[in-house]
């Protein structure tokens, strides 16, 4: 299994088998877990069937909900302000 970051790859054939059977390629571990950890159960639910292949299975579900909502843009995003003409002055006479 393959860690960069938060996402998790297959890296065996045994494990890519396990990822296409789920319908997904890469699994984004929430914050809330380890994702080295993760990653070893998912590796030994490859090797063999145990309770580790539902535990993956409930992952796998999380991230194919997850791509559904859109996400916003975050609150420190700064959007510039529209660009708009310069408005122009009528010409004074001089008096």
């Amino acid at each position: 299994m393959r860690v960069n970051g938060r996402t998790l790859r297959y890296s065996t054939l045994a494990e890519r088998r396990m990822f296409l059977s789920l319908g997904i390629t890469e699994l984004r571990v929430p914050r809330s877990m380890n994702p080295y950890t993760v990653a070893r159960r998912i590796a030994r639910a490859a090797k063999n069937n145990s309770p580790d292949m539902e535990f993956f299975k409930s992952l796998a579900t999380q991230a194919k909900r997850a791509p559904d909502q859109a996400p916003g843009p975050s609150p420190d995003f700064d959007r510039p302000e529209p660009v708009l003409p310069e408005p122009h002055e009528p010409l004074h006479a001089a008096a």
